[in-house]
Order: structure tokens, then sequence, then C-alpha cells
């Protein structure tokens, strides 16, 4: 008998693959990817902790890089808006600046606060209460 497969969405320079895996392929990959991060159903799961993780009932898997911050540069709590409701990641200001940059249409949020990608770096991270990426609303043709 075949082990159970799984749809895993896995984060790529396009946005993301959706790939079917099995939970022994996902604790590989998982594993032999440094800095990846596994999050099922929202909910981040160490690469070691898998094996004992209930895959049967889980409604999302998703494998993303893990965000790399500089060595002394700080990192900020962001919550990024999905189709799931949001992930909560640790960014440094030069990540959040990338990533808004990057991803065309995000708005970014400071304490409520709409800020444009291109005054981010002005922003103060530093006394934020609350800071979240959003993709933008997009009227109906």
């Amino acid at each position: 008998m075949s082990e159970k497969t799984y749809t895993v969405e896995i984060a790529d320079a396009t946005g993301h693959s959706v790939v079917e895996m099995t939970k022994t392929e996902l604790i590989s990959q998982a594993s032999n990817a440094k800095g990846s991060w596994v999050f099922v159903d929202n909910k981040m799961v160490a690469a070691d902790e898998l094996a004992n993780t209930n895959f049967d009932d889980a409604q999302h898997i998703r494998m993303v890089p893990a965000l790399q911050a500089g060595k002394d540069e700080k990192t900020y709590t962001v919550e990024i808006a999905d189709a799931t409701g949001h992930s909560v990641v640790e960014m440094t200001k030069s990540d959040l600046i990338k990533q808004a940059s990057s991803a065309k249409g995000s708005w970014v949020f400071v304490d409520n606060k709409m800020v444009a990608a291109n005054e981010l770096a002005d922003a103060d991270f530093d006394s934020a209460q609350h800071i979240r990426m959003v993709p933008a609303l997009q009227a109906g043709q």
C-alpha cells in the first residue's frame, strides 16, 4: 500500500507551487532545505516535530523559506494577510521594504496608517504596535 499524499504549497519565485507529497517527502524536504518553515493550518511546525504531526485533518500545508534577518538588524512582528487569514512572521525593516516593493499592489499599515512602499525606509518601526501587509483591494471591471 502506498503512503498517503497531501497537497502542499511551496513558496517560490513565482509565488508558490502546489505539489502532492507524502509525509516522508515533506519531512525530508523540510529537513534538507535549511531555513524552511512549514505551516500546518497556519501553525508553524518545526522540522523535527513533523514526524509527530497528524496531517490527516490538515486543511492547508505550506512550506516557505525562512526570513533571514541581518546579524544586527532588529526584527519586527508582521502580520501578512493571505487566503487563509494571515501569517505572523518576524521581519527586518529591509526585508519588509523589499517584500512590499516586489509584491506589486501590497499595502503596508503601521499602527493602522497606510505607508507607501517608497516611504517605508523613513517609517518609525521602533514605536510601532502593529505592522500588517495586505494585498491591495482591486475593484471589479
